[in-house]
């Protein structure tokens, strides 16, 4: 097969759209793959309807009210990597073949993320409008909070996404994924700063942990800090402006989107 080794931006964008076409057309035409995605977001909608309670924010109970943001964010995040660790190694060989007759591999890490961020906007839509419905936030300015904390949590399941598809590039086989997929998902729980208060210098790692951003923008939305005497419950992120969180989320989405591609790039130079 021939080589193409000189690529126009119109090529790559060819190459783009036509991705992103065949990997819309795979979900939508393949039952095993459409149906979980369908059904994760009302499955965790469920399960927060049965750990929460539903009068967390209109009775200012700030722990059911923290527990339920938590939930919510973390939903999201695991939504964006189960959505995403396996999508380019289980597609190794294919790419290969397609790299070698000229596939641009930028253009194939890009159409993957565009695909799974439009099911993850749409996932994070269904869990957040449901969640208002069952339980409400009692926002003090019902359009924009609710717009902020919408944009929380789409961003925290992208950088969430991001993560999982740069696993995905370094990794040659989906199975060899459970333990750093593992380690993530702890990492998001653990470093959150929703459940567990961390000093030290464990404390510096949530600045580079998804969720604690995502939870961050509810936190401040919702003025939790503001409910009881800081000495009872205080975070300082929640005092963070909710357009430095959402910043920090769309870094951290930019950052691994950048290193998918340059992993992809190294790892088929030879070929392109």
């Amino acid at each position: 097969m021939k080589k193409f080794r000189s690529r126009s931006a119109r090529m790559n964008m060819m190459h783009f759209r036509v991705l992103v076409s065949r990997y819309l057309r795979q979900i939508f035409t393949n039952a095993g793959q459409l149906l979980p995605l369908l059904l994760e977001a009302p499955v965790m909608l469920f399960i927060l309807a049965i750990a929460c309670r539903s009068d967390a924010f209109t009775a200012k109970d700030v722990s059911q009210a923290n527990i339920t943001v938590f939930i919510l964010v973390m939903m999201s995040a695991m939504m964006g990597i189960l959505n995403s660790y396996r999508e380019i190694c289980k597609e190794r060989d294919v790419l290969s073949r397609e790299v070698f007759g000229g596939l641009d591999v930028s253009a194939y890490a890009l159409s993957k993320f565009c695909v799974l961020a439009l099911v993850g906007i749409v996932q994070c839509s269904v869990l957040l409008f449901g969640t208002a419905l069952y339980s409400p936030f009692n926002f003090s300015a019902p359009v924009p909070d609710f717009l902020l904390c919408l944009a929380a949590l789409i961003l925290t399941n992208l950088s969430v996404t991001a993560i999982g598809l740069f696993l995905s590039a370094l990794l040659k086989k989906s199975e060899s994924a459970i333990l750093p997929v593992l380690l993530i998902i702890i990492m998001q729980v653990v470093f959150s700063d929703g459940v567990l208060v961390l000093d030290g210098a464990a404390g510096y790692i949530k600045y580079i942990t998804p969720s604690a951003w995502g939870i961050a923008v509810f936190g401040n939305v919702c003025g939790l800090n503001g409910w009881l005497p800081a000495e009872i419950f205080h975070r300082a992120m929640f005092g963070y402006s909710p357009l430095i969180s959402l910043a920090a989320l769309a870094l951290l989405t930019i950052l691994f989107v950048f290193l998918t591609v340059f992993v992809l790039k190294r790892r088929y130079r030879g070929k392109e």
